[in-house]
């Protein structure tokens, strides 16, 4: 029977991008033959364990990569589910992004896919996904979701009323993400009330931009983003001058989110993350790409913002308890 043997694994085949189920294969092949060289019959018994191995073997050999990715993503939530409360949302942010310190900066986590879907990776984070995994987690636990529910907070947080639909229906501007989550209750905009004043600065990056973008390239995406762009030129925002930080660094707390408001020309923000006390001073935690890992910054808040020439200041949001 080599030949029968030989044609068990030579004769596998993929359907719709999965392995056919090897246990299906040998229970045909194993139907009605005998043991080679023998000439008898295996026991049932033993026939069936070596049918429990060698399925178990092509389960783990032959799952497909996303599935694994999926199962380890899962792992990894359960096992931040399992760490302690910390009780108002804004500290539990906190703790959560402390949890994700010295995971790898991944630049664009959320770009290159043929179509628009839900991203959930804990091994590679850029600034905007670590405030967002952060927050989509803290809820989960505080509200003791399962990884599913975590993923409904997420595509919440992430997108225009809660919906995936297509490129446009991602919040991609800070200021339009901090409105869209300040609306549905999750979150309230404190800039004004820790020392912001009005800033008067046209949105339009993207769309002067779309060489960048290449979910751009199609002419009704573009539309659609320069159609958001002018909707949020038509609301008022304020930011704190970097030059009035440390006076408003002790009116911040834990787990209060802030992006960094841009000097590039049609640019809202260029960086954003979770603030951490000491004392009166803040410190920030973030993704940072000098760093390449998501650090807790040495200089204090007002410090590290006067250090990067990009930055004219900040906008600052705090969680609103669910």
């Amino acid at each position: 029977m080599p030949g029968k043997c030989e044609n068990l694994f030579l004769g596998l085949k993929v359907r719709n991008g999965m392995h056919f189920n090897i246990l299906v294969l040998i229970r045909f092949i194993i139907k009605d033959s005998y043991v080679m060289n023998s000439g008898k019959s295996l026991p049932a018994m033993k026939i069936n364990i070596a049918l429990m191995s060698l399925a178990a073997f092509s389960f783990l050999t032959f799952l497909p990569a996303n599935s694994k990715a999926q199962s380890t993503i899962q792992k990894v939530f359960t096992q931040k589910m399992e760490l302690p409360g910390n009780g108002d949302l804004g500290t539990q942010v906190l703790r959560m992004a402390e949890s994700f310190l010295g995971t790898p900066y991944v630049a664009s986590t959320l770009e290159g896919n043929p179509t628009e879907k839900l991203v959930c990776k804990f091994d590679g984070l850029d600034c905007t996904t670590l405030v967002e995994n952060s927050i989509a987690l803290a809820i989960a636990k505080n509200e003791n979701l399962n990884y599913e529910g975590y993923k409904n907070e997420l595509t919440k947080i992430r997108y225009r009323d809660g919906v995936i639909d297509g490129y446009p229906s991602r919040l991609h501007y800070v200021f339009d993400w901090m409105y869209e989550n300040e609306k549905r209750g999750l979150l309230e905009d404190i800039t004004a009330k820790v020392g912001g004043v009005p800033l008067k600065k046209e949105i339009n990056f993207m769309s002067t931009h779309a060489n960048f973008y290449p979910a751009l390239d199609v002419t009704e995406v573009w539309e659609k983003i320069k159609e958001q762009e002018n909707i949020i030129n038509t609301r008022e925002h304020s930011y704190i001058p970097k030059a009035a930080l440390q006076k408003a660094e002790p009116l911040l707390r834990d787990g209060d989110i802030v992006a960094f408001t841009s000097s590039v020309e049609g640019l809202d923000c260029n960086h954003m993350g979770i603030i951490t006390k000491i004392g009166n001073r803040a410190y920030l935690l973030h993704a940072s790409l000098a760093g390449k890992k998501v650090i807790l910054s040495t200089l204090p808040l007002a410090e590290y913002v006067a250090s990067v020439p990009k930055h004219t200041g900040m906008i600052v949001a705090r969680m609103t308890e669910q």
